[in-house]
C-alpha cells in the first residue's frame, strides 16, 4: 500500500510504500509518513533535501544488503577451506605415547640377529654359546658364539662389570645394575642394559669388551 500524495518514509526519506506489514519497502522499517514542508505548505514539487534523502536511504539500503551477503560468502568459503586438521586431542591410557626405552631397538635387532636363543637355568652357562643376561637370567645362543681369540679383545672401561669372582672355569660377576650372573671364563656375554658391548671374563679375572659391530665380524657358527 502506498501513502498519500507528498507521505515520505521518517526512517530513510524515500516516497512512503508500505507493504502489509506496515514496513518500509525501501529499508523494512516500520515508520509513520511524514509530509514534506513543501508539500504541506501546499508546494508543487519535494525539495531537493527530500530527493537527497530519498537516494542516501535507497543507497544505504543496498548497501547494508551486499555487505550481508558478502559476509555471508566469506564466512563460508573461509569454513569450507580450513587449513588443516583440527588440533589433535590425548586419548588412551596414560603412557601409551612413552617413547621406547633406550636400547630397545638394539637388543631386539641383537636378539634376532643372534638367535634363536634358549634359556639357561642353575649355574649352567651353556659355554661356548653367546650368552644374553638379562633381569637376572641368562640366555644362550644356539647358533653364534664370539671366540676368546679374537683380536678385538681389550679391557674394558664401560664399568659393565662391577665384580667378578672367578671360580674354576666359571665367574659370578656383578653387572653396573647390581645383578648377579654366572658366566664361563672366556665365553662372550651381552648385558641387556648394554646390547652395544660384548663381555668376556679372562682367565686372569680380567673384563675384556668389544664393540657389537666387531663381535659380529668375528662371529663363528656352533655348528660349523
Amino acid at each position: 500500500m502506498s501513502g498519500g500524495t507528498g507521505d515520505v518514509c521518517a526512517n530513510c526519506g524515500a516516497p512512503l510504500d508500505l507493504g502489509n506489514d506496515g514496513e518500509c519497502r525501501w529499508c523494512r522499517a516500520k515508520v509513520r509518513g511524514w509530509h514534506s514542508r513543501l508539500y504541506r505548505n501546499g508546494g508543487g514539487r519535494p525539495a531537493v533535501r527530500w530527493r537527497w534523502n530519498w537516494r542516501v536511504g535507497a543507497i544505504t539500503a543496498v548497501a547494508i544488503g551486499l555487505a550481508a551477503g558478502v559476509g555471508a560468502g566469506i564466512s563460508s568459503y573461509a569454513g569450507s577451506h580450513q587449513t588443516g586438521p583440527p588440533a589433535a586431542t590425548a586419548s588412551g591410557p596414560p603412557g601409551a605415547n612413552q617413547a621406547v626405552a633406550p636400547g630397545s631397538t638394539a637388543l631386539q635387532a641383537l636378539r634376532q640377529d643372534f638367535g634363536p636363543w634358549r634359556q639357561l637355568s642353575g649355574r649352567l652357562t651353556g659355554s661356548p654359546a653367546l650368552l644374553l643376561l638379562q633381569g637376572g637370567g641368562a640366555f644362550a645362543s644356539s647358533r653364534w658364539t664370539v671366540p676368546s681369540s679374537a683380536t678385538r679383545w681389550a679391557q674394558d672401561i664401560g664399568g659393565n662389570v662391577t665384580s667378578v669372582a672367578r671360580s674354576g672355569d666359571q665367574a659370578a660377576i656383578t653387572d653396573a645394575d647390581g645383578v648377579d650372573y654366572t658366566v664361563g671364563i672366556d665365553q662372550a656375554f651381552i648385558i641387556s642394559s648394554n646390547p652395544g658391548t660384548v663381555l668376556l671374563i679372562s682367565p686372569g679375572s680380567a673384563v675384556m669388551s668389544m664393540s657389537l659391530a666387531q663381535a659380529t665380524a668375528v662371529r663363528q657358527s656352533l655348528k660349523g
